[in-house]
């Protein structure tokens, strides 16, 4: 399924040295994921249990409570959105809304374990703008998140994308700044500075900004100037990672990494580190890359970035293998976790949540629930890895929200190695 949007050389919407028009490619298989750092750190774990559970606090036991596996309603979206989970545990979600001939960008903030926004509001475009692309919501720091909207087209020279900023914690956000043309198709919070791509025929293209920028970038990079339909933003060591695939030829998935230190923004700092024939991106978190199998057995296939290059593919456990979503995401401990619905799921198109260390082995699968009406996923973990993923369809439709515990540990000792008989 694609969604045609062509920006032609109309006033306020060209993106420099960038052939136009564009075609952008919306392939609602494919989707975005955020790698949330927080505060925290995993646990050290015996006993590993699935799903839901509580706490005993009794005899020594440990534990913690966790949050019910239920998807709830949010609201009704017209386009992807993203998730990012604050220092303090809430979670902030975006998304864009029909309002008028515009549409505006919808701001909810969730208190842990919440089904319902604590706070929410929505932001309007600058002089009668258009909303466009997917509205990427980060939280750099305490109290502070950023939303990072791509607007169309009126004729201002900062261009058309919007940076609107909170300095308590989503409840209100100032007036927006302008910071550039190019299109919002994937973004990543690397340090704090924010890079975001964009999917053209001609090419995956890059620009970066820091959080509390005043205005557009000086110039516009080319990660890769192979044609582009899918793209999404990485970061490893500090660098930025820039994966892209093309879906009306070659169905190859191509990577491009930018070293930390290097300038976003400078073509020259993008290198080529993966290639990948035959293979449809899903996405990219951290340094992990997912891609599906477009010949064969379309296995899910997971790879992990050393800062050169990519290690041997692991192989995903799928549900089923059917058509269906997919999103991953490497929290703040390195953890990674794939989430997918699929139609021979059992039961079919529920959401399901597997995760793993290296790839190499994975947990069982976790169900968060039914989401038949989500054709795009996006994930913020902290670093237990629990947290939200978002759920959009296709157009206007529901945004749901599913709950992701953390792993569930048990540890225990014994007091003695012996004991006597009946006890």
């Amino acid at each position: 399924m694609k969604r045609e949007k062509v920006c032609g050389p109309g006033p306020g919407h060209h993106v420099p040295n960038v052939p136009l028009p564009r075609t952008e490619a919306w392939i609602f298989r494919v989707t975005r994921s955020v790698a949330a750092v927080t505060t925290g750190s995993l646990l050290c774990l015996f006993t590993v249990l699935a799903g839901t559970a509580s706490a005993v606090a009794a005899g020594g036991i440990k534990g913690g409570p966790q949050l019910e596996l239920k998807p709830f309603k949010i609201g009704t979206a017209i386009s992807a959105g993203s998730v990012a989970v604050e220092p303090d545990g809430d979670l902030v979600v975006a998304y864009d809304v029909k309002s008028g001939a515009t549409g505006k960008t919808f701001v909810c903030v969730l208190d842990p374990g919440a089904s319902t926004c604590s706070r929410s509001l929505t932001l309007s475009p600058l002089d009668g703008d258009s909303v466009f692309g997917v509205p990427e919501v980060f939280a750099p720091s305490a109290n502070d998140v950023v939303v990072l909207q791509e607007t169309c087209c009126d004729s201002n020279t900062a261009g058309g994308d919007l940076l609107y900023t909170s300095t308590d914690g989503g409840a209100t956000f100032g007036a927006p700044v302008r910071v550039g043309s190019l299109s919002v198709d994937a973004a990543a919070l690397i340090g704090n500075d924010i890079i975001f791509s964009a999917s053209y025929t001609s090419g995956g293209y890059v620009e970066s900004i820091p959080v509390n920028a005043s205005g557009p970038p000086a110039s516009t990079a080319t990660a890769t100037a192979k044609a582009a339909s899918d793209i999404g933003d990485g970061t490893y060591a500090g660098g930025a990672l820039v994966a892209s695939d093309y879906l009306s030829t070659d169905y190859t998935t191509y990577v491009a990494f930018a070293p930390s230190g290097d300038n976003f923004n400078k073509s020259a700092s993008y290198h080529n580190v993966g290639r990948f024939p035959h293979e449809q991106l899903i996405g990219i978190s951290g340094g992990a890359l997912l891609t599906i199998q477009t010949t064969g057995k379309q296995h899910l296939e997971l790879r992990l970035f050393n800062g050169t290059g990519f290690g041997s593919p692991h192989v995903v456990p799928s549900n089923g293998g059917g058509p269906g979503a997919y999103a991953i995401d490497q929290d703040g401990n390195g953890m990674l976790h794939v989430f997918s619905d699929d139609s021979r799921s059992a039961p079919a198109y529920h959401l399901y949540e597997v995760s793993s260390v290296s790839g190499a082995t994975w947990s069982k699968a976790v169900d968060l629930g039914n989401a038949v009406k989500d054709s795009s996923f996006a994930v913020a973990l902290d670093s237990t890895g629990s947290g939200l993923v978002l759920g959009t369809g296709a157009g206007t439709g529901p945004a749901y929200g599913y709950p992701v515990p953390a792993s569930q540990s048990v540890s225990f000792s014994l007091a003695s190695s012996r004991s006597r008989r009946g006890t």
